[in-house]
Formats: C-alpha cells, structure tokens, sequence
C-alpha cells in the first residue's frame, strides 16, 4: 500500500530539518541543564535566557559535533533572549518569516546529543503584540500547538520556505510561544552593543494611594530624572502621557526597555494644584 501524498510530506520536513540543521546547536549549562539554540550570524548563537539564567558561560555541541565553550555575551530577561558568541563558522543573517497565520504548519528544530531534533507543529493562535510579564515588548503572540519539551526549548521555529519565524519558549500554562524574529533581532542589537538591554529610570521611591489612585512620591534619587524635572517629595502622579495613573504598578509599566532617552509629561498634583512635568526617562543603574 503506498500513499504518495504523504511520502512527499515526510520527505519535504526532512529536507527542511536537513537545510536549517547547520544552524541549530545544543546547549547545556553548568548546572546540567540541556537546551537548544541556533546560529544568529558569524559568531553569535541565541537560545532562551531563562534556562540559561545565572549562567555567565555554557558548553555549545555544534552540528559538526564538536564541543566548544560559549560566552554569554549578554541576556533580555523581557523577551527571553541569551546572546552567546563562540566561533560558529561563516553565517549570513538568517532571513526572517512573514507573520504566520493561525493553522499553517512550522518546524520547531533543536538539536539533542546524536542529531537535530524535529517536530511539526500547527500554529494555533496569533494575536498582535504584547508585553511579558517582566515588561518586555513582543511584536507578536504566536502559539505553537505542541507541548515543548526541555531539550528544544531555545530551537528555531521555522516557516515552510525555510525562513525563521522565531525562537521557542515555554509560557504560561506551559504553552509553546514563538518570540518573533523581530523582536530577537532588536534584542541582539542592543545585547551586541551593550551586552544587557537598558531598562528606563525616574529615580523616584513611590507609594500608592487609596480608592482616589495615583502614586505619592516618596523618595526621590539626587540627580536623577525625576529630581532634573522638577519633582518634588510628596507630588501625587496622577497621569502618564495624558493616560490615567491609578498606582505604582502603571508606572512601573510604562518604563519598559524602549524609553530610555525619550521625553514624557507627566501631570502631577502638589499641594492640590496641578501641574506638568517634562522629564527625559534616563538608563536605570545596573546596580
């Protein structure tokens, strides 16, 4: 009994899995734990910084089977990305993937001891972008409809053309999420440059309010933004931008990775008058 249809799709996944497989590494830290990754460019691998997290270096089995020490040249807690650079070989960028649609197919690829590892996958949900819980901006929520498993956390999720839609992480509920390509892209761009992604900064201590929202300043950093802008001790945030503030979380919120170096109003009430702030969001101190 032959059904051709199928033989030619169990041919054309192992021709796909055979194509990336140059790019795909396992990855395993010093705490034992195994994980996938794939070549960036000449010199540069990416993989998940949360299971890599604490880890300053990690062994790296390249395709061609041999194992070689990786630095980690930098990490995004927000969007989950460890840059590492040992000496991969000649790579071009690897050309990302349109947005996928809700039911077409991927190849999640990862690499275990023996040989690449491989897994079809349906892309069962895509929604606009959003921001991870440790506040960083992801251009897309793409959810793969596998269960993810420890050794290809880090692969590639890889279009039918062979492009890379992203890399695989484990989410909430233990859904499979796809960090888009573009997000990776603006994370190796700032963790190549700086070797960790700056976080914006207000140097201000604030406690909430009551049922009336806001936030009241309590402490406020010599020099800082907040204190160049005229803050004072006691000032009540009550808006962000024009929007609403109703507690500290809304502030916290807002000084994501992108603000650093951008100008914002803030409208504050002092002694029961209201007034705007401009202030400059300044680089939150890596201490």
């Amino acid at each position: 009994m032959s059904f051709p249809e199928f033989q030619a799709l169990s041919a054309s996944l192992a021709a796909l899995t055979a194509s990336v497989a140059p790019r795909i590494v396992a990855i395993q830290g010093r705490d034992g734990r195994e994980l996938s990754g794939f070549i960036w460019r000449t010199g540069l691998a990416v993989t998940a910084h949360e299971a890599l997290e604490g880890e300053d270096e990690a062994s790296v089995l390249k395709p061609d089977g041999t194992v070689v020490i990786a630095q980690i040249a930098g990490r995004d807690a927000t969007t989950d990305v460890a840059l590492l650079k040992f000496d991969t070989g000649e790579f071009g960028d690897w050309s990302h993937a349109e947005l996928p649609a809700p039911g077409s197919l991927a190849l999640l690829t990862g690499r275990g001891e023996y040989s690449v590892l491989s897994g079809l996958a349906s892309v069962t949900e895509v929604g606009p972008a959003w921001r991870s819980m440790r506040g960083g901006d992801i251009d897309a929520r793409i959810t793969l409809g596998l269960r993810l498993s420890g050794r290809s956390e880090g692969g590639a999720v890889v279009a039918p053309d062979g492009n890379l839609i992203g890399m695989a992480v484990t989410g909430a509920r233990r859904r499979t999420l796809a960090i888009p390509a573009a997000t990776i892209a603006r994370a190796v761009a700032t963790l190549s440059e700086k070797g960790y992604v700056p976080r914006g900064w207000l140097g201000v201590s604030l406690h909430p309010l009551g049922k009336d929202g806001g936030a009241i300043v309590v402490g406020l950093e010599p020099e800082s933004p907040a204190a160049r802008g005229g803050f004072l001790v006691g000032d009540i945030v009550t808006t962000w931008g024009g929007e609403a503030v109703h507690s500290v979380g809304d502030v916290a919120d807002r000084l994501s990775t992108g603000t650093v170096g951008t100008n914002v109003n803030l409208g504050v009430l002092r002694g029961g008058s209201a007034l705007d702030l401009q202030i400059t969001i300044g680089e939150r101190p890596r201490s």
